[in-house]
């Protein structure tokens, strides 16, 4: 009996210390990512999958195959704004078919 509380507190501990191994390990990562960030510069898409990313080349790329900050804000800028137009027709259709109709 007193064997297997021994071994449950051990396992425990064990898994107690790998857990703050663990944090350690990412706090270190996150702040090693803060001080050596990685440098992506602007190029043209000239793949197709890029040319679908970028909408033609519309948004920024970076030299690592993703959007850019800068591409992707434009990028949700314009979703944004198409959302609202679309919601305003709607709003407009909807007030003409419930109020001009009858």
């Amino acid at each position: 009996m007193s064997e297997e509380l021994t071994r449950k507190s051990a396992q425990k501990a064990t898994k107690k210390a790998q857990k703050l191994r663990d944090k350690e390990r990412r706090q270190a990562e996150k702040l090693y990512a803060k001080e050596h960030p990685t440098e992506v510069t602007v190029v043209t898409p000239e793949t197709r999958e890029e040319m679908r990313l970028t909408r033609k080349g519309r948004y920024e790329l970076g030299s690592n195959g993703k959007l850019t900050a800068n591409g992707k804000s434009k990028r949700l800028t314009h979703r944004y704004n198409l959302a609202i137009v679309i919601l305003v027709f709607l709003i407009i259709a909807t007030y003409a078919f419930f109020f001009l109709v009858n």
